[in-house]
């Protein structure tokens, strides 16, 4: 049996991602190049790819399916980390605001991303 860590850390690093991604200073996170993207569509992208990753982490691969209770469970986690990300950005006063529309689309990501699992999971399984 494989480690079971094998399977966790892409979706523990790609959470860390998110918090540095959404908490650093603007500043810090400028490449000096413009690209022209929706900030919503990252949040959506970021959110969506993390409950990917968190789903096959408890599905071991899609080796075997999640409940449905463990799946809202991590669907709830993402929301409720994804609202703390927004209230710290108005506290810490690093050059980032909290935006309500930001927080709508964590979740939808999340939402989009749970969906998405269980429909890759019944194809891959």
């Amino acid at each position: 049996m494989r480690n079971p860590w094998i399977y966790r850390a892409p979706a523990i690093g790609w959470g860390f991602l998110i918090f540095y991604a959404c908490l650093a200073p603007v500043s810090d996170l400028d490449p000096g190049w413009e690209i022209e993207i929706s900030d919503k569509l990252v949040h959506f992208i970021l959110y969506f790819s993390w409950t990917i990753l968190l789903y096959f982490a408890s599905s071991r691969g899609y080796r075997r399916p999640i409940k449905k209770r463990k799946a809202l469970v991590y669907w709830l986690a993402a929301v409720v980390l994804g609202g703390l990300i927004e209230l710290l950005q108005s506290w810490m006063g690093l050059g980032r605001s909290a935006d309500l529309l930001d927080a709508i689309a964590n979740t939808a990501g999340a939402v989009a991303g749970m969906v998405a699992s269980r429909v890759f999971h019944r194809i891959l399984a």
